[in-house]
């Protein structure tokens, strides 16, 4: 027997009215090792199978004082409460037919008497092998099972946390618009818009690598770093260095975050932004593109302090209006039924020349060029109105 079938303690049932035959083939299967339960006829079958005791297998005689084997296994196959573990017939009866009705009704192998015990051995291994198996296979289903809802408690409890952090961290700032749709119950994604004692306001889209819980992991330490900051008016060069120093030494190598940070300087009436690994985003008046905001350094989370450059580009507002419109490469690279992603031009020619909520627009356009309304990755698109934000931030 093999060392699978070895793990537990099978137990057969020996179905044979001849008590003397009967008490052969138990002596022969516990010389193997096996665990015998003798039943003389019928009914004593079915009171084995209904009370507690477990059967493995059953061994048994088609021809019994009280019946015949079909009953037994149309009794088995009948009853919802009894096992139904393989059974071996045994029968001197060789007609075709009457085999192909054992097997119909249930039978998982066939000996003919006399029986070979040899031969007896070798059905019984492989069924007990199959059993074993199937043993294996049910324990196995029972703890990915109890994995599964184990999982599923600590991601509720996860996700509980995580929204919580999100709440107390969050600030509503007049001018800014958020629209995030995530591909799982934890986004990768986050957008964070704060106004500093001085008046500046900041803004920080946020894009972990990967998807769900780990990914979401990996941007919470940037909540509290940039807000803490912002409350202390800090610069953003100085915020994005200090993210960036949180993130190699708290996170794992193959982590890092792509971000774009802005910040509007009331006072040099100018704005910065940094662009690490983000989409280019766009500064759009009166439906025409006035400045195009391309990612210049590496992501978050991968270059140590000397060779890490944090200076943001800065751009004066000379009067201009409009809006800055940021977005999540989820954004861009959802593909369609062709393959084709959605593309960062295609962004400018839903927006550009075009009337109405920059979200409204984008969004349709994604589930449009999807034809989902489900995406692959978590996709976030902001928009930053230039007038109520300078012009409102106190």
């Amino acid at each position: 027997m093999s060392d699978l079938a070895g793990v537990f303690c099978y137990r057969i049932l020996v179905v044979e009215d001849d008590e003397q035959l009967n008490g052969l083939f138990c002596h022969f299967l516990q010389s193997r090792n096996f665990n015998v339960c003798p039943a003389y006829g019928l009914s004593d079958a079915l009171n084995i199978l209904t009370s507690e005791a477990h059967i493995d297998l059953i061994m048994l005689d088609y021809q019994l004082g009280d019946g015949n084997g079909l009953a037994l296994l149309a009794a088995l196959s009948a009853h919802t409460f009894l096992s139904s573990p393989p059974v071996i017939m045994i029968s001197s009866n060789e007609d075709a037919d009457f085999l192909e009705h054992c097997f119909a009704s249930g039978a998982s192998d066939y000996l003919i008497k006399p029986v070979n015990l040899a031969l007896l051995a070798l059905k019984v291994s492989a069924l007990v092998k199959s059993v074993a198996m199937q043993k294996l296979i049910t324990l196995q289903n029972a703890e990915l099972e109890r994995f599964k809802q184990e999982a599923e408690r600590e991601e509720a409890v996860a996700k509980l946390t995580y929204e919580y952090l999100l709440r107390e961290n969050s600030e509503a700032v007049e001018g800014v618009s958020i629209w995030l749709k995530s591909s799982s119950p934890f986004s990768g994604d986050i957008a964070l818009a704060r106004v500093s004692p001085a008046g500046d306001f900041y803004f920080l889209l946020a894009d972990a690598t990967g998807h769900g819980l780990s990914a979401a992991i990996t941007v919470i330490p940037l909540v509290s770093v940039f807000n803490s900051m912002v409350s202390k008016g800090f610069h953003i060069q100085d915020i994005v260095t200090e993210i960036n120093k949180k993130l190699i030494r708290d996170t794992p190598q193959d982590r890092f975050v792509a971000a774009i940070a802005i910040q509007f300087c009331r006072e040099q009436k100018k704005i910065d932004v940094w662009n690490g690994g983000m989409p280019a985003a766009y500064w759009m008046s009166e439906g025409k593109m006035v400045q195009e905001f391309r990612s210049r350094y590496m992501p978050l989370g991968i270059l140590e302090e000397g060779v890490f450059d944090a200076c943001p580009a800065s751009y004066a507002l000379s009067g201009k209006g409009g809006g800055i419109v940021v977005y999540s490469d989820g954004l861009t690279e959802e593909l369609n039924a062709k393959g084709q992603p959605f593309s960062s031009s295609r962004v400018l020619d839903t927006i550009q020349n075009k009337d109405g909520d920059v979200h409204f627009l984008l969004a349709a356009a994604l589930r449009e060029h999807a034809g989902k309304d489900q995406f692959r990755d978590d996709v976030s698109i902001c928009l930053l109105d230039i007038q109520k934000i300078f012009f409102c931030a106190n």
